[in-house]
């Protein structure tokens, strides 16, 4: 089994005092971020960085924000055995659990729960929807998972409203890179708990022959990168090459302070392969507009029949 082992700078970052702290947030257990909208010459603050160290960094950002308010996010250490209790079984298969953090045992769990000082009237006093904010919440989490490998099919469990049930798969992208380590984001009207999830497969099945390459496009467009896989029953990769409905990709990179980013692809067919039943290919085609010339990509394909893969490109 593979247990992820820190680098020396790496360690250094994780021990060090928050190394992506913004001036607009404060505090260490509890930390408190402060938003508020643009006026006169002052530009808007719509994101809130949560560095947690060990127990992972939640990024929050807000499309508009319309009034000033705080919002406070507490990583909160709960039992398993809570956390299964309080997951909704018409969205979480049997047999979820959160992912494991190597801060913690295997009993524990790591939730993120808000408080914020809106005055809107929402519950803990959390910012209200066209009125404090428009438009919907990203937020990004990233962790020190025990076991890469034991991660089986990521799920972004939210908790709507003042509930304590987590009853929503908010996750849209995910994301396996060496440093930091994974990391998925979601999207979401409303603010509640959050936690990180690892669902079980569905099948037992294994992505094999994984490929990239340019593809040739016509005079004047940028090219592609293509992603194609193939899915079989076995390790081995015999026999004959199954299609995965269920798989999507993510792209992302990291920016200047190290954060991971999400690349808002622009292809056609969303985040879904499609199958190329002569050479028994799942495939999918990433536009490379918007994208940075040499700049490094990770695509992370999930699935679930098998767990998480990924593979880098650089932007041509």
């Amino acid at each position: 089994m593979y247990t992820r082992i820190l680098t020396s700078a790496a360690l250094l970052l994780l021990l060090s005092a928050p190394a992506w702290a913004q001036d607009n947030c404060l505090g260490e257990g509890a930390i408190t971020c402060s938003f508020s909208p643009a006026i006169d010459s002052e530009p808007a603050v719509t994101t809130g960085v949560y560095e947690f160290g060990s127990n992972g960094r939640l990024v929050v950002q807000f499309d508009t924000v319309l009034t000033n308010f705080t919002l406070t996010v507490n990583a909160d250490v709960v039992p398993l055995a809570t956390v299964q209790s309080n997951l909704d079984g018409k969205e979480f298969p049997t047999g979820t659990k959160c992912v494991q953090y190597d801060s913690q045992p295997a009993t524990s769990c790591v939730q993120y729960d808000f408080t914020g000082t809106a005055m809107s009237g929402g519950p803990f006093g959390l910012p209200v929807k066209n009125k404090d904010y428009k438009g919907l919440i990203t937020l990004t989490l990233s962790y020190f998972a025990f076991d890469v490998t034991s991660i089986h099919d990521p799920a972004f469990g939210h908790a709507p409203g003042d509930s304590t049930l987590f009853s929503e798969n908010i996750l849209t992208s995910y994301s396996v890179q060496d440093f930091p380590d994974p990391t998925m984001g979601g999207k979401t009207p409303g603010l509640s708990s959050v936690i990180a999830l690892d669902e079980p497969l569905t099948e037992t099945d294994f992505a094999c022959n994984i490929t990239k390459s340019v593809t040739n496009v016509p005079s004047g467009q940028k090219p592609e990168i293509e992603i194609t896989f193939q899915l079989f029953s076995n390790s081995g990769c015999t026999g004959t090459p199954l299609r995965d409905k269920t798989a999507s990709l993510s792209v992302s990179t990291s920016d200047s302070s190290g954060l991971v980013v999400f690349v808002a692809l622009k292809n056609a067919e969303g985040n879904k392969f499609h199958w190329d039943s002569k050479n028994g290919l799942n495939e999918y085609d990433i536009s490379t507009d918007g994208l940075t010339s040499g700049q490094s990509y990770t695509v992370t394909i999930f699935s679930g029949k098998f767990s998480p893969v990924s593979v880098t490109f650089v932007a041509p």
